[in-house]
């Protein structure tokens, strides 16, 4: 492998900027082409279950389609299983060297059988898958022409933030998500990539699917002063709402795993959705239709029932591990649980009609960020996707009180505890097809490691400080090098020794 990093060359900027933007037409086009896909999967099926509702005497075929689509998705999962589930989780474990990954079958099969899922109605959504797939055009793209493993996954990351920003219409969201969900850390190398990689896959986006906002909400007025103890309330609700999800959703998948047979467990999950297609068509799908058709006059009781089928089919649709994200549906239901909340305030304390859209909008991010725990993802996707920066005080207060709540109830960020409980399930498969390899890390604000000398303190093993990058100008390192926070460090290791490593070093170098 050569160790020559492209970095510290003249041209680094041109060269990764040039790998980006072909990282975001490669990434963006497959986001788009699987949302088209799935934009139709969705039509066809809920047209589907119309038909077979008016003629009952279709039933079993519907049965035996389902049978097999179930049969289907099954193969897919057992012969490529980092096809299954949101994609996120996988993506993060690809970044961190615990999975390797074929990119082309996962690709296909992850377009493939999550276009089926949502054929079948199956209330998923297209972002996890999206961001996977992204991220698969990266690894093609690195694998081809960076030189070397940080860069490969670098770009890696850039093909995720073109995923979401495909997605969605929203570059900056995918950007932010990219540093606040699959790094946690800044880094002005990943954010110029990502940003670049991002802003052509919305390009490509918005080619084939038009500029206008995802979410057509009327937003007419703003929430005043006087009301935002209303707010206050709405975060803690989306706080505990949050937790309880999460709870549940790692709760449901423990459950559905007690069924051995992968293929029983993914028929149960068909059919249940089937005999729901054709009772309560309205909660099946990805729920867009859904949230487009939420108004004040649907009534408190319907918006109830909407909200509790809603999360019902949500649980037993992720359960069973089927290609496919819970990133829209949580915002689903966020909208549900915000358009009840909206409705018994306006009602009880005569508040304007027209402030329900905006407590709908403020409960979707609310919901992201107890669920999620990315806050800033949260309000930018919420600003991009409904094409208003009119609320953007009150996103950040119900977000905030929310992120509180689902800490002080201890619960994990559920992209993290997918990961771990995939770890946990299956003996890691991590890539060694390198001897050795550089990766960065960042010294964070009040961690051990700040405004103490190197020679203080005890690295792993094998783990070599190769370059510490501090206010744009690279240091060689030494004994005496005092560490500050914000230093951008660059450790050179052996491949195989990447996982330990890098947990050996966010205990060094971050944990009080």
């Amino acid at each position: 492998m050569k160790l020559k990093d492209i970095e510290k060359s003249t041209n680094k900027n041109l060269y990764l900027l040039f790998l980006s933007v072909l990282v975001g037409l490669t990434a963006g086009f497959l986001a788009s082409l699987y949302r088209l896909a799935l934009e139709k999967a969705e039509t066809w099926g809920l047209s589907l279950y119309r038909f077979v509702s008016s003629h009952l005497i279709f039933i079993p075929l519907l049965i035996l389609g389902l049978a097999f689509l179930a049969f289907v998705v099954t193969f897919f999962m057992k012969k490529y299983p980092m096809s299954s589930g949101s994609g996120i989780p996988q993506v993060k474990g690809q970044l961190q060297g615990y999975f390797k990954n074929n990119w082309f079958t996962t690709a296909f099969a992850k377009f493939i059988a999550g276009t089926l899922a949502m054929f079948a109605g199956l209330s998923l959504g297209r972002e996890g898958p999206s961001v996977q797939l992204g991220a698969s055009m990266g690894q093609m793209v690195s694998s081809r022409l960076a030189e070397t493993e940080r860069h490969k996954r670098i770009l890696i990351a850039s093909g995720a933030s073109a995923g979401l920003s495909a997605a969605f219409n929203a570059p900056l969201s995918g950007v932010m998500f990219t540093l606040e969900e699959v790094f946690k850390y800044f880094s002005p190398l990943i954010l110029l990539t990502c940003m670049t990689s991002a802003m052509v896959a919305d390009m490509v986006a918005r080619i084939m699917f038009g500029s206008g906002p995802v979410f057509h909400f009327q937003i007419v007025g703003s929430i005043e002063l006087s009301n935002y103890w209303l707010l206050i309330i709405l975060g803690i609700i989306l706080g505990f709402f949050g937790a309880f999800y999460n709870w549940t959703l790692l709760t449901s998948q423990n459950l559905m795993k007690k069924i051995k047979s992968p293929f029983l467990r993914v028929l149960l999950t068909f059919l249940v959705v089937g005999a729901t297609g054709l009772l309560f068509p309205n909660i099946i799908g990805s729920g867009h239709r859904l949230m487009d058709s939420f108004s004040l006059g649907m009534g408190l009781a319907f918006l109830c029932l909407i909200l509790i089928g809603k999360y019902l089919i949500s649980m037993v649709s992720y359960a069973s591990g089927v290609p496919g994200g819970i990133f829209f549906p949580l915002l689903v239901l966020g909208a549900s649980l915000g358009a009840v909340f909206a409705t018994i305030v306006i009602s009880l304390f005569h508040l304007p009609s027209h402030l329900f859209a905006n407590l709908v909008i403020l409960a979707m991010a609310g919901t992201f960020t107890a669920i999620v725990r990315a806050p800033m993802t949260g309000i930018l996707l919420l600003v991009e996707m409904t094409g208003s920066f009119d609320h953007l005080l009150p996103l950040a207060l119900v977000s905030l009180i929310a992120y509180v709540v689902a800490d002080l109830l201890q619960s994990e960020p559920i992209y993290d505890s997918l990961l771990d409980n995939m770890l946990k399930e299956k003996e890691i498969d991590v890539d060694d097809s390198d001897k050795q390899m550089m990766f960065e890390t960042i010294v964070q604000f009040d961690s051990v490691a700040d405004r103490k000398k190197l020679s203080e303190i005890h690295l792993p093993e094998g783990c070599l400080l190769v370059s510490v990058h501090r206010s744009g100008k690279d240091i060689i390192p030494h004994g005496n090098t005092e560490l500050q926070a914000g230093d951008y460090l660059t450790f050179l290791i052996r491949r195989e020794d990447e996982v330990i490593a890098r947990e050996q070093l966010r205990q060094v170098l971050n944990e009080k």
